[in-house]
Order: C-alpha cells, then sequence, then structure tokens
C-alpha cells in the first residue's frame, strides 16, 4: 500500500514576445513532503513556507554572517523562487532518521512493528551533503508550483 502526493494541475498563461498568449498546465506540488536525492542515503522531510516582502527586506538587512549561520546540524534552510510566479520560498530539511524509515516500512507495508532501540540517533550534514541537497531540491522544485 502506497500513498502517492497529491499533485494538481493548474493553467499557466504565458505571453510571447508577438503578443500571442499559450497556456500550458503546471503541476501543483505540496509544501511539505518528503525528499531523497539521487545517491543520498537519507530521505529529508521539505517544508516551503511563503516568505514576504518584509520578510525578504529583513533577511537583506541582517549581515551576511548572521544569514550564514545555521544552529542546527541535521538541518539545511535556503531561499527559492518560484519561476512561474516569482514567489519566494524559505525551504526547511531535516534528515529523516533511518530507524524511522525502517519503522514505518516494516509497519505500513508488512504490518510489522518492531521494537528497536530508538535511542537518539546524531545526524550531522556536511557543507557538501547540503550543497547537494539544495541543487538537487531546486531542480525538482522547478518543475512545480507550490501551492
Amino acid at each position: 500500500m502506497t500513498q502517492s502526493l497529491d499533485i494538481q494541475s493548474q493553467p499557466i498563461a504565458y505571453v510571447q514576445s508577438d503578443s500571442s498568449v499559450y497556456l500550458q498546465i503546471q503541476p501543483v506540488h505540496p509544501t511539505i513532503f518528503f525528499f531523497r536525492p539521487p545517491n543520498d542515503f537519507y530521505h529529508y522531510y521539505v517544508k516551503c513556507e511563503e516568505i514576504s516582502n518584509d520578510t525578504v527586506a529583513f533577511l537583506l538587512n541582517k549581515s551576511l554572517k548572521e544569514r550564514n549561520v545555521q544552529s542546527n546540524e541535521n538541518k539545511c534552510i535556503f531561499y527559492h523562487q518560484q519561476q512561474y510566479n516569482n514567489r519566494l520560498y524559505q525551504v526547511s530539511c531535516e534528515i529523516v532518521s533511518p530507524f524511522l524509515v525502517n519503522n514505518c516500512l516494516n509497519k505500513n507495508i508488512l504490518g510489522v512493528e518492531f521494537q528497536q532501540n530508538m535511542e537518539q540517533e546524531h545526524i550531522v550534514l556536511t557543507f557538501d551533503q547540503k550543497e547537494y541537497l539544495e541543487c538537487h531540491l531546486k531542480k525538482y522544485l522547478s518543475q512545480y508550483l507550490l501551492g
């Protein structure tokens, strides 16, 4: 039993240089989902929150040093602009524990629950992992409208 993402389509009007208009159906994607980039061992819990112009101005006025500090080692935060409507989103990605993934698969697919040792895993995202995740997630999100 698998659950698919509820991705709907929304028409987008484009105006060409000769003033003709054409419609293209653009799929709408949920703003909270799980994602696993190619060749990555981890799944990530992704949350996209639209940010206002006030928030953008606040972020631009902060010093570079403050903007680049991330307090959580297992979290990646970046900003993404939708090319279709120019809306800005703060994208937060957090590693999903491999124990949680195993437990979820065992329970939901096999109907089996194991009492595994659920001690806290300390998973740290390296700078390269964050860059890789951001790159692939931006490519992925560019195919959809967030809604």
